[in-house]
């Protein structure tokens, strides 16, 4: 048998699982250790909560660490250059890496991107496609220079996006595509079988880190489509949402719907469906819910809180 392919992986997220699982149980590499984030305070209660990736990791009894800074956490590091892996994989890691620090790997440092680069490098690619309604996207899987995503390309993963999709699903059917492919793809790098490809940089675009204020939606500047798409793309946070008689209202399952033809920016309430007007176009409410209350349909919601939209 073969010598095993050694592993450090670096990763945060759920999207980040997939990838850790199919290396971790693949007889053909061992993962040294696995890098992630620092439990983080969540919800009301700021209870520290550990990522996916750390719950993971311990689920299959692996080494595991979690700087608060990797570039500068000289133990960590020196324990790194002791191990010497083939590769460092990254998929959502949430720190930039040093030259020093991608140097470490024998053979690469390889990343794991959810867009076709060039187009999209940065914080939010899979949201940012959703944004601007594509139908195609996809994973490139790189190596790792300086600059953020501009590495050369070692594979582009070509994924469809449908009506139905949001953050959600499509980061699910992206993980699970890259998870597949990834372990044969790194024997292939290994092998020299496979060469990267450099990015064409004038195709290049950004995205960038998400904020709460994105989810802001603004009716009289924005098309039915396009708050539909923002709805998609924010699904899990920060979710959309706008400000009515001083209170935020969040929109959860919203869909086009011109029976009605409310002015820009306006509500209108025809037989408890409760409809948006938009610089183009006439959104339908189906359920939404006022900040700190339940999420209802819009039925209920309108027994309650009527007054809201007179």
């Amino acid at each position: 048998m073969s010598e095993k392919i050694n592993i450090v992986f670096l990763g945060t997220p759920e999207f980040a699982c997939p990838f850790l699982e199919k290396l971790a149980t693949d007889s053909r590499f061992e993962v040294k250790a696995v890098i992630t984030q620092e439990d983080k305070p969540v919800g009301r209660k700021k209870l520290l909560t550990p990522s996916p990736i750390k719950e993971l990791s311990q689920k299959l009894y692996l080494s595991l660490f979690q700087p608060i800074k990797l570039n500068k956490d000289i133990d960590l590091l020196s324990n790194l250059e002791k191990i010497a892996p083939d590769f460092f994989v990254v998929v959502a890691y949430g720190q930039i890496l040093s030259s020093k620090v991608l140097q470490i790997p024998k053979i690469k440092a390889i990343n794991v991107h959810g867009s076709i680069l060039p187009k999209y490098r940065g914080a939010s690619p899979i949201e940012q496609a959703l944004l601007n309604g594509d139908s195609i996207t996809g994973l490139s899987i790189m190596e790792m220079v300086k600059a953020m995503d501009a590495g050369p390309v070692y594979q582009k993963l070509e994924l469809p996006i449908t009506e139905s999709d949001n953050n959600q699903s499509l980061r699910k059917k992206l993980s699970e595509l890259g998870a597949l492919q990834l372990p044969d793809l790194l024997i292939k790098i290994k092998s020299g079988q496979l060469s990267a490809q450099a990015q064409e940089e004038t195709k290049a675009s950004y995205c960038q880190k998400i904020n709460k204020e994105d989810g802001h939606i603004n009716p009289t500047q924005q098309t039915a489509q396009e708050i539909i798409n923002r709805g998609r793309a924010y699904s899990i946070w920060p979710g959309i949402y706008l400000k009515q008689k001083e209170k935020t209202l969040k929109l959860i399952q919203i869909e086009l719907n011109n029976s009605a033809s409310p002015t820009p920016g306006h509500f209108e309430i025809i037989n408890n469906q409760l409809f948006l007007g938009t610089k183009k176009g006439t959104l339908e409410i189906k359920t939404l819910q006022l900040e700190g209350k339940t999420i209802q349909d819009t039925k209920n919601f309108l027994s309650g809180n009527r007054q809201l939209f007179s």
